[in-house]
């Protein structure tokens, strides 16, 4: 059986996590990412951005080609609700809404 890490939200905490899983983890895993945003945003550089140094091409980037390149199943959603304990059957459904 396929085994699934589901990782919310593609912040810098949240896109570590799952490049880092999909390096470390066997292809008996799939690692899925849900996030409401479909760029990355690199926030430290944001400074220079406001000052003018760089531009905002500079610190953006699309995810969904990144996570197909890495073997991430991307879906742009927003997680509305968790169940933790799981339902009565199985659903491949993560609460997640497209946003």
């Amino acid at each position: 059986m396929e085994k699934r890490v589901l990782v919310l939200g593609a912040g810098i905490a949240g896109h570590t996590a799952a490049m880092i899983l999909r390096k470390k983890l066997g292809n008996e895993h799939q690692v899925i990412v849900a996030s409401p945003n479909a760029n990355y945003q690199w926030i430290p550089s944001n400074i220079w951005v406001g000052v003018g140094r760089m531009k905002s091409s500079q610190v953006i980037f699309p995810l969904a080609p990144v996570y197909k390149r890495k073997g991430i199943e991307f879906h742009q959603a927003a997680a509305k609700v968790i169940y933790p304990e799981g339902s009565s059957g199985f659903k491949l459904q993560y609460a997640c809404e497209p946003t």
